[in-house]
């Protein structure tokens, strides 16, 4: 008898028997997360020309067949529950978690928001191409609790899930090489994505998964998971695939040309600095991480120096840590931090869960530089520093209008239509994805004026601002309570099943990335399917789906 027949036949042997009803939620949850993670990436239509349709028929027509199945086969098992008794016991407060309750109290909230909503005709489904209204939201929430509830852990999917991903990542450094009037498109679109696309739009699409700023949101929150097994475990083959995987990972983020992506990558790689002083063998792992990021820059770079006639130009901060002197200095110095760590340890003369008081000063120091620069762009931006010759008219430096590739002009409307709003608006927000209708009621002709007629501003750039626009201050804070709560609790629960630490860093690059991006219909799902997915973990922990629960509860 196999292992897994001996674990399934001893489940069997203790316990009640989980219902039929039950069997079948995680069966069709367990195929509803396969779709989303394993077809959802590659899927399109009509190439680049409708990605945002593309994306969110599937999306559409996937997630309402599941949660039709779901929710009728949910309460054929309530019934069940009935006739055991134990449905007061499923429902009982202390079986729900912070991470529920911040769910719950956002449908809740997204539903009044939509009720107050003077725009009904235009938040129940949302803005034309980004379809971020009730619909999805309440979509996201129902897909969240069915994942937290009936998802089970299976390693065999997982590993499916980032090959899959593995794939798209690779499709974006193939794609970066690509010259129509050379014979190279066959390698570097063989997809042909390209097909009759004019030139000056190549740049702003890649992959499978349309624009630059959408792949990178969906890149950093699969991309933790593998690095994820690369950092923890230690059988060989794990080691060595999941290696590989962070490097081609450490590769798109030049390739895939957002800068977004460089706050998000700092922000995984600050939690994982925090969560490798439980041993030394982490904080070894963590600096192989380190070193395979840079080294994976200098690769980019080595290929568009030798391919240089088809590599297309990126943007300068991409080029810089690509092509630039600096990361060879720091490939160079974490090698010889690496090193000299690993003769330390060698020599049993280091304990990193005794010098945790670096991780606080680190901490500290990053807080106090982030402070520190919102402070200088602030005096500068304000003309406090001129003639001091400390002014600087860098891009990233000054804030004005045109800051962040005009997120500055995105921010300033967001705020001053909050502040100008009525008082109803400020508490339940304009609507789901109303984020348009409000700020074209205050705005409009500055809005016009910076963006014409015939573009439109769909939401700040900035998913948190955002949020308090579309749902309020209530909804905002149930919604952003969502993502810390799961930090915390994850946290918490790692210890004593550090699987759960990669939804965290999935969490934080999310959070990150999308302080200058948007919510949109390929990460959004996937990060609350992560943080369900993570949740059940922390109730089941590596239950694999075809286990018994015993208890009808579990």
């Amino acid at each position: 008898m196999s292992k897994a027949s001996r674990a399934k036949a001893a489940a069997r042997s203790t316990g009640e028997k989980s219902p039929v009803s039950k069997k079948l939620l995680k069966e069709i949850t367990a195929v509803y997360v396969f779709f989303m993670f394993a077809i959802y990436p590659l899927y399109y239509e009509d190439k680049y020309y409708n990605m945002g349709e593309a994306k969110w028929h599937f999306f559409r027509w996937v997630t309402l067949v599941a949660i039709v199945l779901l929710t009728g086969v949910f309460i054929w098992y309530q019934v069940d529950l009935v006739n055991k008794g134990k449905v007061r016991e499923y429902w009982n407060l202390k079986n729900t978690s912070l991470i529920d309750r911040f769910v719950l109290a956002y449908a809740v909230l997204c539903i009044l928001s939509f009720l107050f909503s003077p725009y009904k005709d235009y938040t129940l489904v949302g803005y034309d191409g980004w379809y971020m209204g009730l619909i999805a939201q309440l979509a996201f929430c129902l897909i969240y609790y069915f994942a937290s509830r009936f998802w089970r852990w299976d390693e065999i999917c997982v590993i499916i899930y980032l090959s899959v991903s593995s794939v798209v990542f690779l499709l974006c450094v193939l794609n970066r090489f690509y010259n129509k009037e050379l014979s190279v498109t066959a390698i570097t679109d063989p997809l042909q994505m390209y097909t009759d696309l004019g030139e000056g739009y190549i740049i702003n699409f890649i992959s499978t998964l349309g624009q630059a700023t959408w792949f990178s949101s969906y890149m950093v929150i699969v991309f933790p998971i593998g690095m994820f097994a690369f950092w923890y475990y230690n059988k060989k083959p794990i080691r060595i695939s999941a290696g590989l995987y962070t490097l081609l990972c450490c590769m798109t983020m030049i390739t895939q040309n957002s800068d977004s992506a460089f706050m998000a990558y700092f922000a995984i790689m600050v939690g994982l600095f925090c969560y490798s002083f439980r041993e030394n063998r982490l904080m070894k792992r963590f600096l192989e991480v380190v070193i395979l990021i840079f080294a994976g820059w200098k690769i980019v770079g080595i290929l568009q120096t030798i391919f240089s006639n088809v590599a297309i130009e990126l943007g300068s901060l991409m080029m810089t840590f690509s092509k630039g002197n600096i990361t060879w200095v720091l490939l160079i110095l974490s090698v010889l931090l690496y090193a000299g760590f690993c003769a330390l340890d060698k020599k049993q003369k280091i304990d990193v869960t005794k010098l945790k008081i670096v991780r606080t000063v680190v901490l500290i120091l990053i807080g106090l530089g982030i402070t520190a620069m919102v402070i200088y762009i602030a005096l500068n931006s304000t003309g406090a520093l001129a003639g001091t010759g400390f002014e600087s008219g860098n891009n990233y430096l000054l804030f004005d209008t045109n800051w962040g590739n005009n997120r500055g002009s995105s921010w300033m409307v967001t705020v001053g239509t909050f502040i100008e709003c009525d008082f109803m608006r400020k508490l339940f927000g304009a609507g789901p994805d109303g984020f348009y209708n409000l700020v074209y009621t205050y705005r409009a002709d500055e809005l016009i004026e910076k963006w014409g007629e015939n573009t439109v501003l769909t939401c700040a750039h900035n998913e948190w601002m955002t949020a308090f626009i579309n749902v309020g201050i209530f909804g905002a804070v149930a919604y952003i309570g969502i993502f810390i709560g799961a930090i915390v609790r994850f946290t918490k629960k790692s210890k004593e099943l550090p699987e759960v630490i990669a939804p965290v860093l999935c969490i934080l690059g999310y959070m990150a990335h999308n302080f200058f991006c948007y919510q949109q219909i390929i990460c959004t799902p996937i990060i609350f399917l992560i943080i369900g997915c993570g949740e059940c973990l922390c109730r089941y922990g590596l239950r694999p789906i075809w286990e018994e629960d015993g208890d009808l509860n579990v």
